[in-house]
């Protein structure tokens, strides 16, 4: 395994077990997800009908309802692509994603759903501000927090409707040195995404 350094967790040994142990924790949660490295192409995704573009070194764990990739360990940072009915509640809010909400509309109810969650603490919003996947109008927030352990976490969220569905693209890392690290293949992910879906 490639030697890591975790300016957080006191050197090498640490960031392999948190590789590991993150590792283990999404294939429990996600049907056992095959990890393997980044394709040269587009990853075909049956459920999203989308087409994504992973970057170059992390790795990609493709399961029926979405799709997670890492560079160095989920604990460290992550890239998650879903999609849900609009129909579907939106956890903590009692709301459902109206027809002819606007992005921004959109925004605030998933902020209100990340405030209510209890593993965020102090949520900061640091931008929320329109954005464009796929010739979709979106929005983009960025926001951080500190999770239960107290680790200062960094997310960028950029989510849509595309008939009949919510999609979201998230890239959340440590704040310190990981987010600034992954931000480029996350930005490269978003404008490469090609829907499949019919308005």
């Amino acid at each position: 395994m490639t030697r890591m350094k975790c300016s957080f967790c006191g050197g090498v040994m640490r960031a392999r077990v948190l590789l590991a142990v993150s590792m283990l924790a999404l294939g429990a949660s996600t049907g056992c997800a095959l990890w393997t490295p980044a394709p040269p192409e587009p990853v075909k995704h049956i459920w999203l009908q989308a087409d994504l573009s992973i970057p170059s070194g992390w790795m990609v764990a493709t399961f029926s309802e979405g799709l997670f990739t890492t560079r160095h360990g989920l604990e460290l940072e992550s890239i998650h692509v879903r999609r849900w009915p609009r129909t579907l509640e939106v956890k903590g809010t009692g709301r459902t994603i109206e027809d002819g909400m606007l992005p921004h509309e959109i925004a605030e109810v998933s902020l209100d759903s990340r405030r209510l969650d209890e593993g965020v603490g102090g949520l900061e919003v640091i931008s929320n501000r329109p954005a464009t996947v796929d010739g979709r109008d979106c929005y983009e927030i960025d926001y951080r927090f500190r999770n239960e352990p107290g680790l200062r976490i960094r997310t960028v969220e950029v989510g849509c409707a595309v008939a009949g569905w919510i999609y979201r693209f998230e890239y959340r890392a440590a704040e310190q040195h990981y987010f600034d690290a992954g931000r480029e293949g996350f930005d490269s992910l978003v404008a490469n995404v090609n829907f499949w879906i019919e308005e």
